[in-house]
């Protein structure tokens, strides 16, 4: 399935996926025959939203097979899965009534297209979907887990897994490193490019550095205008993953710059396994995973000055080939981030 088929729908194929979100007979039907004829021996969900729904849980459930389910997203506790509302953090969905998301639209800004959601949502909750369903939960992040329990899910049914890539090269020492800084990522507002430009705009002394930007989204084309007389700010546009590997390898850092609550962004485990020191936002998982003056810095999320302040001390660090060794070193010691194949 994939959610590109939505966009060909008309008006009444989506009303009648806005219904069948909550919980869908005919996907049921569908999976529970795609079920019977593979036969496995668990399903691992990643995304069951719109098209598939959690009735893809009880047809796993009718035929004893267990089902695990990996939490990208915050979408079992908020209709936006975020937590982020007008640019800042709300977690009025999970510690009120679900109804609040209704109330401000939070699915794409619309009441009408948060309704279902919301009701795939509370429905579920009320038939204990999520508790007597699921055998497993697999989160990215300490902290991811604590909002789920919080949540609700129990914690016994939650295990702390992040992303992780297999390594093309196995380094041996650490890339030379050039005068840029990079972020890479959808260009949208939860990811704070734009708190990152202000930031950069504001240094006096860059100390010869540029700020390259990689990747595309619905900021771009703005931010683009807006910054294209600084000659020390390039957009790069979308990139493949060995063209964005390269660029990693010879950064002085990345940037991550988000004003949500992140799962476990892939740029980072990609940043860490070259060597590259990363300036994260103090928000969420963000601080767990990059360690303030072991493998990068924490600013004050959404916060320009903040960043500005930290990209300057960044820039001068004394003890810059330090921590970037440190970076190196580290990386290799978490074989969590790292897939492995079995000998």
């Amino acid at each position: 399935m994939n959610n590109d088929v939505i966009k060909d729908m008309g008006i009444l194929s989506k009303i009648g996926l806005a219904l069948e979100t909550t919980w869908s007979i005919s996907e049921f039907v569908r999976f529970k025959k795609f079920l019977l004829r593979e036969n496995p021996d668990v399903v691992h969900f990643h995304n069951f939203f719109p098209l598939i729904s959690p009735s893809a849980y009880y047809a796993c459930h009718s035929l004893n097979i267990p089902v695990v389910q990996t939490l990208h997203n915050y979408r079992l506790l908020c209709p936006a899965a975020t937590f982020l509302r007008k640019n800042e953090i709300c977690e009025k969905c999970l510690n009120g009534s679900i109804l609040n998301s209704v109330k401000n639209g939070c699915y794409r800004d619309s009441v009408i297209q948060t309704l279902p959601v919301a009701a795939m949502i509370k429905f579920n909750n009320f038939i204990r979907t999520w508790n007597r369903k699921v055998d497993r939960y697999i989160t990215l992040t300490e902290f991811a887990k604590k909002k789920f329990i919080e949540g609700g899910i129990p914690e016994s049914k939650i295990v702390v897994k992040p992303n992780f890539i297999a390594q093309k090269e196995k380094m041996s020492k650490i890339n030379e490193k050039e005068n840029y800084i990079l972020f890479v990522g959808r260009i949208s507002k939860e990811k704070g490019v734009d708190i990152l430009l202000s930031a950069w705009e504001k240094i006096f002394d860059k100390q010869g550095n540029k700020l390259l930007i990689v990747g595309d989204g619905p900021e771009k084309k703005l931010l683009e205008e807006q910054y294209n007389q600084h000659k020390d700010i390039e957009f790069l546009g979308k990139l493949n993953e060995d063209q964005v590997l390269t660029f990693m390898k010879k950064a002085k850092y990345l940037v991550v710059p988000s004003i949500w609550y992140e799962g476990f962004p892939m740029t980072i485990i990609e940043a860490f396994s070259v060597g590259t020191p990363v300036i994260a936002s103090n928000i969420g998982s963000l601080q767990e995973v990059v360690v303030h003056g072991k493998n990068g810095f924490h600013f004050n999320y959404g916060d320009s000055n903040a960043l500005k302040e930290c990209l300057e001390m960044a820039l001068k660090f004394n003890d810059y080939q330090d921590l970037i060794q440190n970076t190196f070193n580290i990386y290799p010691e978490n074989k969590i981030w790292q897939k492995t194949t079995p000998t």
